[in-house]
């Protein structure tokens, strides 16, 4: 008898235990659920959750790609280098600007390649790259400069990186190397930043309307250089509509 109710005991304490450790997964398994979605509903969107595709995309006269409703009466002009790690940095920025204000027709972004001293082979180099993702299929610069920036943020660039962009764009690989030996845009982009003045990456600059472009003056300060926070961006689009 005493033997039977030992073993119940044993029994009951198991089932106990089993019983505790399935509430503790369960437990954990919701809390991990309740983060994700809280991740998911602030993070910054990227390649794999923006699309490009109804989106007016152009080119400037002398070649500076631009993406938005080609009415908005504001247009954010950012100088950077895929290889650089401030601008790699504040891609987020840009991505949630162009989320909330390019993709909802109040703004346009216009992006300038260039080249800092932080990579001189793969800065230049990657400019290249996606200028000729646009020529090879016109209209992918943008998710071009996406994977660059988001394949620069992970690790550093090497000889993979090109073979990586034309899959994921959807180009010739043997192609994309072969235009990118000619592809110069960054050169005129460089020295249209040095005639305005740009000396750093990020710069950011605003244009509005068909207005010279200018850097960001608030609070008595200009923003000549370095990256222009998101909220104050966002201030000088909402200003300006």
């Amino acid at each position: 008898m005493q033997q039977a109710k030992r073993t119940q005991r044993a029994s009951n304490a198991n089932q106990q235990r089993t019983i505790l450790i399935i509430g503790v997964i369960v437990v954990v398994a919701v809390i991990i659920a309740v983060i994700a979605i809280l991740i998911s509903n602030n993070s910054v969107p990227t390649a794999s959750t923006q699309t490009y595709a109804e989106i007016p995309k152009n080119r400037t006269a002398d070649g500076g790609f631009v993406i938005g409703n080609p009415d908005a009466p504001v247009t954010v002009i950012e100088f950077a280098d895929f290889a650089c790690p401030h601008c790699q940095e504040y891609s987020g920025d840009i991505a949630k600007f162009v989320h909330e204000y390019v993709f909802t027709g109040k703004a346009k972004l216009e992006y300038r390649m260039f080249i800092s001293a932080a990579d001189p082979t793969y800065g230049p180099y990657t400019a290249q790259l996606a200028e000729c993702t646009d020529t090879l299929k016109p209209g992918t610069f943008w998710l071009a400069h996406d994977i660059l920036f988001e394949l620069g943020s992970r690790a550093r660039f090497n000889e993979t990186t090109a073979r990586t962009l034309a899959e994921r764009v959807g180009v010739s690989y043997s192609e994309l190397l072969s235009c990118a030996q000619d592809a110069d845009q960054y050169t005129t982009d460089m020295q249209l930043g040095s005639s305005l003045s740009v000396q750093s990456t990020p710069t950011i600059m605003i244009r509005l309307g068909d207005a010279a472009p200018q850097f960001i003056n608030s609070g008595g300060q200009t923003w000549n250089r370095g990256p222009v926070p998101y909220e104050l961006l966002a201030a000088v689009v909402d200003s300006n509509q």
